[in-house]
């Protein structure tokens, strides 16, 4: 089997995965436990996508050598905190770390 046909097998193969579930429950009411439990996914996943930037083998090495992205993180909590907003805390956060990326 050819690279081609893996990759298009695999993407047919999480294009079906998501697809069935939204078919399934795409017209469903789904409880109101799981609606607000599906409100901190996104702020979820991207704090484990921070998490992991921010760590390394060397342990503290990692925030000295990563000073955007430990800004952008500050900024992004304190935003969040004083806004209750995923949205600003969001944009603020890549702001700032595009901001210092550009500079450093």
């Amino acid at each position: 089997m050819t690279a081609f046909w893996v990759i298009l097998l695999a993407g047919i193969g999480t294009y079906a995965a998501r697809a069935v579930f939204i078919v399934g429950v795409g017209d469903r009411e789904l409880p109101p436990v799981v609606e607000r439990g599906l409100l901190y996914v996104g702020p979820a996943v991207l704090s484990a996508l921070t998490a992991s930037l921010l760590t390394s083998p060397d342990g503290v090495a990692a925030f000295i050598e990563n000073i955007p992205e430990v800004v952008g993180t500050i900024v992004g909590i304190v935003t969040a905190l004083r806004f209750r907003r995923f949205d600003v805390s969001f944009v603020a956060a890549l702001t700032v770390f595009f901001a210092l990326t550009a500079l450093l």
